[in-house]
């Protein structure tokens, strides 16, 4: 053999050498530390992905915070509770349409005692049982003085659904409201006045939380 060939078998040995060297180590590597690696990069990657998708500005809340209900934000839709074997189940849900924040707006008549033609009402009903309402007075349709009130709501009446505005501070009563619909109030009784004309109020796209009122305190309503 010439000593050509014979330098070419040995540099093919030394490669082949060299190769079974690698796998030897790739073998001996543990399969933890392999995952560990390939985890971190895929995880790594991923949240490379989401960051990036969704900004470098904050999160949006999923939760409605109101001024009043309590201190703890109020759920765009009810729980259910989960009741496990050999406990008592809690109190009966509320209904739907009392379930969660909702505002009404509408135009009702003027209250008794007022000089006004008619006034602009809205009220928030919270999930915790209590209530705020802003009656706008309307003088030749523009506004002009403000009334502010607050309370407990109580369901009278299932079907259909109806509720009165308690005010326990002032013991009376100021509304006696029917739902229609989740949508839709019908005014039986307002400010102490009884409608000659069907009047409704209708849900509003977002909360209101009748900030005038923010510096009182919450009423507790059981």
């Amino acid at each position: 053999m010439s000593s050509h060939s014979t330098s070419s078998a040995i540099a093919a040995c030394k490669t082949l050498g060299s190769l079974a060297v690698l796998l030897t180590l790739a073998a001996c590597a543990t399969p933890d530390e392999s995952a560990a690696r390939y985890d971190t990069t895929r995880e790594n990657t991923q949240l490379d992905a989401q960051n990036q998708g969704m900004g470098p500005g904050p999160r949006a809340a999923s939760q409605i915070q109101l001024g009043f209900g309590g201190t703890g934000p109020v759920s765009a839709a009810p729980q259910a509770a989960v009741v496990t074997e050999g406990e008592q189940p809690l109190a009966a849900a509320q209904p739907r349409p009392l379930a969660e924040a909702r505002s009404f707006l509408g135009t009702v008549p003027c209250p008794a005692g007022l000089s006004c033609e008619a006034a602009r009402f809205a009220v928030t009903l919270a999930p915790s049982g209590e209530w705020r309402s802003r009656t706008v007075l309307l003088t030749n349709n523009q506004p002009g003085q403000t009334l502010v009130d607050q309370g407990c709501w109580n369901v009278i009446g299932s079907e259909p659904l109806r509720i009165v505005l308690a005010q326990p501070d002032q013991g009376g009563t100021m509304a006696d409201l029917t739902f229609l619909n989740g949508n839709t109030l019908r005014v039986n009784m307002l400010h102490g006045s009884q409608p000659v004309l069907e009047h409704r109020l209708s849900r509003q796209a977002d909360i209101d939380p009748i900030d005038e009122l923010q510096g009182k305190p919450a009423i507790s309503c059981s």
